[in-house]
């Protein structure tokens, strides 16, 4: 993206603070940096889409800036009243509005969830609705769902179509409470069970206890597909010849995703976190409580947000992306401060963006880089290993959560490949390898033959492993696979044959080539997992695999 002039809007505090009804900023507040802050977007076309940033601190918004256009038809520039479509950022509200809800004795976050969703079926352990919060109900994502049944988000679905989606899972990904795996499935139970519950919908029960007596009269779930959004942003992504629309005009699905608010409603949202205005005493409090699993491990996940840590800081934060729209809320309650990034292109990075923005406003308070690094451990450096040595990396690995990847070397570098996409691989010693763009380091061990067998894999503070699989020559005669098959499930058939030579699947309308990775188990480029199951040798339907969704069963019905 080319740098180009910056389109910067509203970066007077004072003036802020009167647009909120204020009081004027406070003296840190009118210290900040703000040629620091829009350095941080120097990169920025403002004849682009781009991205707006807010920093609230001491319950005031102390500085916005806009960066970029809103709306290429228009010319229209990014500002603080900009309305963004938030994705995942929306959770919190989700959970908010459940927190809220418990307190008003409209229900009970250990009530199990076929208390108000008789539909679902009875698994294997019940699901409450605090496992959904948690996303530790082992509910399947129904984006997922949606995916493998041939729907794509663009296609107009009713949340009744959905939620007939969910009730015919006659299993979850896994017992209630034995995991945590991030569900949008669960969320979207969440935002009906406010209706069942409170006989209002989700936005209704926001906008009636929070977003009026706050003062966010810009912000709502987006549940209606064709209504008109004051100051709505357009999504974006880069094509050949600039820029093309990158929205999900007919996406109406709210809980998980769905919420629209600019960085001044975001503002006064942030200072409820502080003031407990809606919710009353102790509200927060619940807002903060982690999930804990069957065994007693409490995990970082909370009430819509996660906790963390950056540079010697605790944070609360949630990220979002959907089509173009890229979010970030990044909280650091002790200091009561707090970075709002929102942008309307896939590769903004909002993240990053957020803690250089951090990186400016808290500087005297976050931990110097190479003294976090000396507490934790010296930041890797690459070694120079032999071919021989990088060889000893390559090959197939199957995560225990069942995603399958490829690391492959092409001379001197290795390469790690992961549905469709292909990231660098850091080589920082004989038994060990990074991804540094994704915070994965992977230990490697059982040396055979010159090829490591397993890894210890860690990203983000979450550990899991991995192990080689051998993909091999697969069956003599693919003809034995071929055939049709049919998922209940997802009410679709998939169709097995063979194309030029390589065996092919027609999921639902979508073609794909599938690599045999070990003895009746396939795989798309896209990570999707077929295992292929026999009876007396002859093969009888397979299960599918693919990330947020497990264990899909599909019965072969013609050969």
């Amino acid at each position: 993206m080319p740098v180009r002039a910056i389109a910067r809007s509203l970066t007077t505090a004072s003036v802020v603070a009167a647009l909120l009804g204020a009081v004027p900023p406070t003296a840190a507040a009118q210290e900040l940096d703000a040629a620091a802050i829009d350095a941080v977007f120097a990169d920025i076309d403002a004849d682009g889409p781009g991205c707006a940033v807010g920093v609230v601190q001491d319950r005031e918004l102390a500085y916005t800036g806009g960066y970029g256009s809103a709306n290429l038809d228009y010319g229209l520039p990014i500002t603080p009243t900009s309305n963004f479509y938030l994705g995942s950022v929306s959770k919190q509200f989700t959970a908010a509005a459940i927190a809220h809800a418990v307190r008003a004795g409209h229900l009970s976050l250990d009530d199990p969830i076929r208390k108000w969703f008789p539909e679902i079926p009875e698994y294997e352990r019940p699901v409450t609705v605090r496992h959904l919060v948690h996303h530790t109900s082992g509910v399947r994502d129904y984006l997922g769902l949606w995916n493998l049944s041939g729907w794509r988000v663009d296609d107009i679905h009713s949340d009744e179509e959905t939620l007939a989606l969910l009730a015919r899972q006659q299993t979850g990904n896994f017992p209630a409470g034995e995991e945590y795996l991030y569900s949008n499935g669960g969320y979207f139970l969440l935002s009906e069970l406010i209706e069942r519950a409170t006989d209002l919908t989700l936005r209704e029960y926001l906008h009636e206890h929070f977003f009026r007596p706050l003062g966010m009269e810009r912000s709502r779930f987006g549940d209606d597909r064709v209504e008109v959004i004051d100051e709505r942003v357009v999504g974006y992504r880069a094509t050949d010849d600039g820029y093309g629309m990158f929205h999900a005009w007919n996406y109406d699905k709210v809980g998980a995703g769905g919420m629209y608010s600019s960085i001044e409603d975001l503002a006064r949202w942030d200072r409820n976190w502080y003031t407990e205005e809606v919710g009353g005493p102790g509200f927060t409090e619940q807002l903060r409580e982690r999930g804990v699993l069957n065994d007693g491990t409490e995990i970082d996940y909370a009430f819509g947000l996660s906790h963390g840590e950056y540079r010697g800081l605790e944070t609360v934060a949630h990220g979002g992306a959907l089509a173009g729209f890229r979010s970030s809320l990044v909280r650091f309650p002790n200091q009561e401060t707090t970075v709002v990034v929102l942008c309307n292109f896939p590769t903004s990075d909002p993240e990053s963006r957020a803690e250089r923005v951090a990186d400016v406003v808290l500087a005297s308070e976050l931990a110097p880089v190479a003294e976090e690094e000396d507490d934790m451990e010296a930041a890797p450096e690459a070694v120079e290993l032999t071919a021989e040595e990088l060889d000893a990396f390559v090959g197939h690995w199957r995560a225990s959560m069942g995603i399958e990847v490829e690391i492959v070397r092409e001379g001197e570098d290795l390469f790690f490949l992961q549905s469709g996409n292909r990231s660098p691989v850091l080589v920082a010693g004989p038994d060990r390898i990074l991804l540094t763009r994704s915070d994965v380091d992977m230990r490697l061990a059982d040396l055979v033959d010159g090829r490591y067998q397993s890894m210890s894999v860690t990203q983000g503070g979450n550990e899991f492993t991995a192990e080689r699989i051998m993909p091999g020559d697969g069956p003599a005669d693919y003809g034995g696979l071929h055939g049709a098959y049919y998922s209940e499930e997802l009410d679709v058939t998939y169709t097995i044959f063979t194309e030029d030579d390589e065996l092919m699947v027609d999921m639902a309308g979508r073609s794909s080539e599938l690599r045999n990775v070990g003895e009746d188990r396939f795989a798309t480029p896209f990570s999707t997992l077929l295992r292929f199951e026999r009876e007396t040798g002859a093969v009888t339907g397979f299960t599918v695999d693919a990330g947020r969704v497990r264990g899909i069963a599909f019965e072969r019905t013609g050969g």
